[in-house]
């Protein structure tokens, strides 16, 4: 019913109260126009084939509609096939990256732990070369006091 609210109704066969007996005397509506049976019964066999036509042609758009319907679809689905490769792919690519990062952080700990072992052997060789001159000092502090009470004693 709701379809009438959008096409009105054009032909007395599609009203919801139709009766057949009005419509007949509508199309005859004398006893003379009975005589033209052969020309009401050609317009409606003219009108049968119209509304034929109409229905075929509708059907074709339909299935063409339909077909039509059906290759978007796959277009889409092909389409979301795609998506779907592209984003592994880049997903794939973010995971080597990923593990590319973790290399080289792990190579920049290694590097780092290398630096400050390297800056304390040389804090440790400054040291070491600072008491070893402190020792050649000594020693040759103590060889000229050795010498000059040596002399000292000579003297006397």
């Amino acid at each position: 019913m709701q379809i009438f609210l959008v096409l009105p109704i054009k032909d007395p066969l599609d009203e919801p109260d139709f009766n057949s007996i009005d419509y007949i005397n509508s199309l005859f509506p004398t006893e003379q126009s009975l005589s033209n049976i052969d020309e009401v019964v050609l317009k409606m066999e003219n009108k049968i084939n119209s509304i034929d036509n109409e229905i075929s042609t509708v059907v074709r758009g339909q299935i063409a509609a339909s077909q039509d319907g059906r290759q978007a679809l796959d277009e889409a689905q092909k389409v979301i096939k795609q998506l779907f490769i592209h984003i592994k792919d880049i997903k794939e690519r973010a995971e080597k990256s990923e593990e590319m990062v973790r290399e080289i952080t792990r190579d920049i700990k290694q590097l780092d732990c290398a630096k400050r072992n390297l800056t304390l052997a040389i804090t440790t060789l400054n040291h070491l070369h600072m008491l070893v001159g402190g020792v050649d000092t000594l020693k040759s502090l103590t060889q000229k006091d050795c010498m000059e009470k040596l002399l000292c004693h000579c003297k006397l």
